[in-house]
């Protein structure tokens, strides 16, 4: 039987914490310490953990597309998903032998995120701990104290720096997985036997559903969106739809499809959950869909 979705991205989301977590304290101690070649070092070193993270959470994804696509033929089963515990380059060549549909894509993936997105998110997370470690120091100031050892900087921010990365890892892990799996979907044969997806929510207390400490978020009210691959509502409503976000889409084969009444001949049929209209994405999010966002036209 095929895991769900969700349950892999939750696997491999939990694979990487820690080691993504290591250069933002390194960044947080240049940045405490005032040292521009340190910080120079720690950016670079952010941007090879965010970008390698990133291209392996987009090649994931779109092989798991294709295994959907093989099980749904009949010619596969789903299992286990691979989760890579070598290191990056070793993990590629690996999952291209697995899978030599991704060989034409692969390196460009690898290229695309290193290239693209990593320095900029490398950059805006040092602004975030630079700017943390502003507040600590104005805040300080304003109780009378001149200057904080670096040792105590870096123990009272220690914890929201990993909070902080944690947030960033998962964020960009889910957009990265998802738009592999997206730009997987696209491929006309797979559109054949998989010509929708459906949304999934993570239906437990966490999960964003319009309370006031969601801060007017309500992703579990697009629980169960149903439409084609290709659908202009995916520009809204693919995940992620927040930082953290744990949502996720299945893709759906033709003949679920039929036996739900979500097929007119070739056409799939959108169907919105009841109380879809108050699904509410982060402001930040939801206004393209991931591979659009990630590969702008540059990778397909």
């Amino acid at each position: 039987m095929a895991r769900p979705v969700e349950s892999e991205f939750a696997e491999l989301a939990d694979k990487s914490t820690d080691r993504f977590a290591a250069p933002f304290i390194a960044m947080l101690r240049a940045v405490a310490e005032e040292d521009a070649t340190k910080r120079e070092k720690a950016r670079a070193r952010l941007a090879v953990v965010i970008g390698d993270t990133m291209a392996m959470a987009d090649l994931i994804g779109r092989r798991r597309a294709i295994l959907e696509f093989r099980a749904v033929m009949g010619t596969f089963d789903l299992g286990n998903p691979i989760i890579p515990r070598i290191p990056f380059a070793e993990a590629v060549d690996d999952l291209v032998r697995r899978e030599p549909m991704l060989a034409g894509t692969a390196q460009d993936v690898a290229e695309l995120y290193r290239t693209k997105h990593a320095f900029a998110l490398a950059k805006s997370a040092e602004t975030e701990v630079t700017g943390a470690v502003q507040r600590l120091l104005s805040s300080a100031f304003k109780e009378g104290i001149p200057s904080i050892p670096t040792a105590k900087l870096i123990a009272d921010l220690g914890d929201w720096t990993r909070s902080y990365g944690h947030v960033v890892y998962r964020t960009n892990l889910n957009t990265a997985y998802t738009a592999g799996r997206m730009a997987q979907a696209q491929d006309p044969v797979v559109r054949t036997a998989l010509p929708a997806f459906e949304r999934y929510s993570v239906r437990d207390s966490a999960v964003r559903q319009g309370r006031k400490e969601d801060g007017g978020e309500n992703h579990l009210a697009a629980h169960g969106l149903l439409a084609d691959t290709k659908d202009t509502i995916w520009s809204k409503a693919a995940p992620p739809s927040g930082y953290n976000c744990r949502c996720s889409l299945r893709l759906v084969s033709a003949g679920e499809l039929k036996r739900r009444g979500l097929l007119d001949g070739t056409t799939v049929i959108r169907y919105e959950p009841p109380g879809f209209a108050a699904f509410r994405p982060n402001p930040n999010f939801g206004k393209q869909r991931p591979d659009v966002s990630v590969y702008a036209g540059s990778i397909k």
